[in-house]
């Protein structure tokens, strides 16, 4: 039982100490009232987080491409913001934005949970739906995409063609 509150704590620390750092990065000058404003934000989600992996009986899944997607992520959010503005700028002069559904499958061994938000925290690409759950320990998801081009984050955790 003790161990068990154990894990549960150490989640909801992991939980908050990425959710405070996520959250500074987008402040431009970072107040202490900030900093406390973002640290009680921070844990409040970090519970509610805890809270919905209890609820749905989820693990972490495969942590296969995990190393990848983590050197991968920066490059693919910066990347993704040129595109971001690119798109705008189209869009302002009176070009339709390109964006689509695609069906995506995930790397075998990759855990969707951790994968879809990965994907979603980048502004090019974000999960709509979990389509077919598991088959065969191969994921295939929904995803919305900005452009028709692939990030190297989406190249890192998704195989084969888009749908």
């Amino acid at each position: 039982m003790r161990q068990g509150w154990f894990v549960a704590g150490g989640e909801v620390l992991a939980w908050w100490a990425v959710l405070v750092v996520v959250t500074l990065m987008f402040i431009s000058s970072i107040s202490a009232l900030e900093v406390v404003v973002a640290a009680a934000g921070a844990m409040i989600a970090a519970v509610a987080a805890r809270g919905v992996h209890s609820a749905s009986g989820a693990g972490m899944g495969g942590a296969r491409r995990w190393g990848a997607a983590f050197l991968a992520w920066p490059g693919a959010v910066l990347a993704d913001l040129g595109r971001l503005c690119v798109v705008t700028v189209r869009a302002l002069r009176g070009r339709s934005p390109e964006g689509a559904l695609k069906t995506v499958t995930l790397e075998p061994g990759t855990g969707g949970a951790w994968a879809c938000g990965v994907l979603s925290s980048t502004p090019s690409t974000y999960v709509v739906d979990v389509s077919g759950g598991k088959t065969e320990g191969v994921q295939t998801v929904v995803v919305h995409v900005m452009d028709r081009g692939l990030s190297r984050l989406d190249q890192v955790l998704t195989v084969g063609p888009r749908r």
